[in-house]
């Protein structure tokens, strides 16, 4: 019998699975998610038995008692680095366990012809940007919330924006990297003002029964090689020292995935138990 996966997209290689097997004996089936939302829908109503999950999801799966403890002392999963640990959403790591993380960007087609180009958040409120958000509903209601918070004026005119010369992607820095694989001639920045965090953690939905099973994934998908193996696939940063070393060169370089200490303490998270309370995330 194998487990039943829920991840976001690219975050099982398939020689990470083909591994496991090899080890173990048992097979690893995954369903990929990019929305967000949906898969908290779908954590809700089917059945998985390990999900790998945002900061943002898991305030919503502990709010709605969709997780179970993890089955394991987290000492066992290795050690990581502080400032991974004990957030808001879950302040004693009960829930989830982290193995990645990555910051919001900006990214748009080289043109050697452009003299002016978005290199704060606030410059995106001018009418010359055309913004294409993540295919991801919650991200994007969340980016849209943080970014015109401040005058429902410059809202409003930003969404009947008139005709626009220049297209600006914003997302993750890791999906964003992932794209520039296939179409080499992006930039991709990060805001020089600040960035908000993605952490992405290994859970246990409340209705998973396997726990013998999920343990030995856990250890298996905790180990710096394996959790080495998903960063590396999908451009993310690392959450402990062996894993980081054994990412390639060129990420570990990358002030992209890596930028220093002083941007990093200028980051946040998308606080859901704050931005919950708004309107705009009735419906959530």
């Amino acid at each position: 019998m194998s487990l039943h996966l829920l991840v976001p997209e690219g975050h099982l290689p398939e020689a990470l699975i083909s591994e496991y097997h090899t080890r173990s004996g048992e097979q690893l089936s995954a369903v990929f998610y990019t929305d967000e939302q949906r898969a908290v829908e779908d954590i809700n109503h089917q059945d998985f038995d390990l999900i790998a999950i945002t900061d943002r999801m898991a305030y919503l799966l502990i709010q709605q008692n969709l997780l179970s403890p993890l089955p394991i002392e987290i000492k066992r999963l290795g050690l990581l680095d502080h400032k991974f640990l004990f957030h808001y959403y879950d302040p004693t790591n009960t829930y989830c366990w982290p193995y990645g993380w990555t910051l919001l960007g900006i990214s748009w087609l080289h043109n050697p012809t452009l003299k002016n180009y978005p290199t704060r958040w606030i410059d995106l409120l001018s009418a010359n940007y055309k913004i294409d958000y993540p295919p991801n509903d919650l991200l994007k209601t969340l980016i849209f919330q943080s970014l015109f918070h401040g005058s429902q004026a410059q809202a409003s005119s930003f969404v009947n924006r008139p005709a626009v010369s220049f297209s600006v992607y914003i997302d993750t820095v890791s999906e964003l990297l992932k794209r520039n694989e296939k179409e080499k001639n992006r930039l991709v920045i990060l805001p020089k003002d600040y960035s908000w965090i993605t952490l992405f953690h290994w859970a246990i939905p409340q209705k998973s029964h396997e726990l013998e099973k999920i343990k030995t994934a856990l250890l298996f998908l905790c180990t710096p090689q394996q959790q080495a193996s998903i960063l590396s696939c999908n451009w993310l940063g690392a959450v402990t020292a062996e894993a980081y070393m054994k990412t390639a060169e060129i990420q570990r370089k990358s002030s992209l995935i890596y930028p220093p200490a002083t941007y990093l303490n200028l980051c946040r998270f998308f606080r859901m138990d704050h931005y919950l309370h708004k309107s705009d995330f009735q419906g959530l």
